[in-house]
């Protein structure tokens, strides 16, 4: 029991500051993008496929960090229940949350995070855990 506590602890704490780690920078990205749209555009971009790409970004990027800002809290939550050992599924959706790159913005860490989390929440040990948790209380 305390081996797969031990192996919960990790995973769920990364996964807690990756939720919160998403939650600042889509604040901060949104922010920017609103920063921008009040400021005006200065940008006269003459190139048809730069002007494509810069609004296709103006667009793209607002809307994954909306994505990024919704899943945050989940994949927060899913990281206390990991610790807690609680609440097999949202564990298991806020692994599953940090390794899609559209709900996070740090894909680069969730990736690996989530994969870590998925593996050892995967693990048989692991399961009846926090199914024996569950019928504990």
């Amino acid at each position: 029991m305390k081996d797969v506590i031990r192996r919960l602890r990790a995973p769920g704490i990364a996964l807690i500051v990756l939720g919160t780690l998403n939650a600042l920078t889509a604040v901060v990205l949104i922010l920017g993008r609103l920063i921008n749209v009040i400021k005006g555009t200065d940008r006269v971009i003459t190139d048809e496929a730069r002007r494509l790409g810069y609004e296709t970004a103006n667009v793209f990027f607002p809307l994954v960090s909306l994505i990024s800002l919704a899943a945050a809290p989940i994949i927060v939550f899913g990281g206390v229940q990991m610790l807690r050992g609680r609440r097999y599924p949202i564990a298991l959706m806020a692994a599953i949350l940090a390794l899609i790159p559209l709900s996070s913005v740090c894909c680069i860490a969730g990736i690996p995070l989530g994969l870590w989390a998925l593996i050892v929440l995967r693990q048989p040990e692991v399961k009846s855990f926090f199914q024996n948790s569950q019928t504990l209380g």
